[in-house]
């Protein structure tokens, strides 16, 4: 079950206000930019509460799971602003870093101490740190309305400290912003995108996901 923000992104209107008029960008002619892309994605999953397993045991849970993805990128493009256009599709090869943590603790709450286990002690283990490859794509969805979504490379998703209490968000949960251009010959323009999802599901699971990202465009 969605709840929160998930709801607002269903309906498609999970997105960042500008200020500034929205202009949009036709052709490929036009004045050359460079488009600095920069953001994160961090989705949390913890599990509360009680579990029974097969021996009638019922243990007590705090574990939790938490993945951080932190992505950058650029791209030279050429943007013909006027309103009224449609912004081009971009497509970026992004540098993605990976890092996070699981965490697992039990404590045997109803049952025969000689048959259950005694739960396990608070344990903490951290992955490691790496630089992944992905691909980040900006496409137009509507009048002045942006979307950015990606993917990781062909076998990066075992290496990039995925959620395992519950299924893993993929990189990239798509996420929607207006796009504001400045008029032609201005030096400079951004947008920024921001998405909140929260999931419950059984046995006392909740994740949490947060995207954010900014993109940034400087006429060369």
């Amino acid at each position: 079950m969605k709840t929160g923000g998930s709801a607002l992104f269903a309906a498609g209107a999970t997105a960042a206000a500008l200020v500034g008029p929205a202009i949009g960008a036709r052709g490929s002619s036009g004045d050359r930019y460079l488009v600095t892309l920069t953001g994160s994605q961090q989705t949390r999953v913890t599990r509360t509460g009680s579990i029974e397993d097969e021996l009638g045991c019922t243990f007590d849970v705090k574990d939790a799971d938490r993945q951080a993805l932190t992505f950058s990128a650029t791209q030279r493009v050429r943007l013909a602003l006027g309103a009224g256009g449609a912004f081009p599709r971009i497509g970026f090869a992004a540098r993605v870093t990976a890092a996070g943590s699981r965490h697992r603790e039990s404590e045997l709450s109803a049952g025969d101490p000689a048959v259950c286990d005694p739960g396990q002690p608070p344990q903490t283990k951290r992955c490691d740190k790496r630089v992944l490859r992905g691909r980040v794509s900006l496409r137009p969805r509507g009048p002045n309305r942006v979307v950015l979504d990606g993917a990781l490379a062909r076998g990066a998703d075992r290496l990039a400290c995925a959620t395992t209490l519950t299924k893993p968000d993929r990189f990239l949960v798509p996420s929607e912003s207006r796009l504001v251009l400045p008029p032609r010959g201005a030096p400079r323009s951004f947008a920024k995108g921001r998405l909140h999802l929260t999931t419950r599901g059984p046995e006392g699971i909740a994740k949490t996901t947060d995207v954010r990202w900014t993109v940034v465009l400087r006429r060369l």
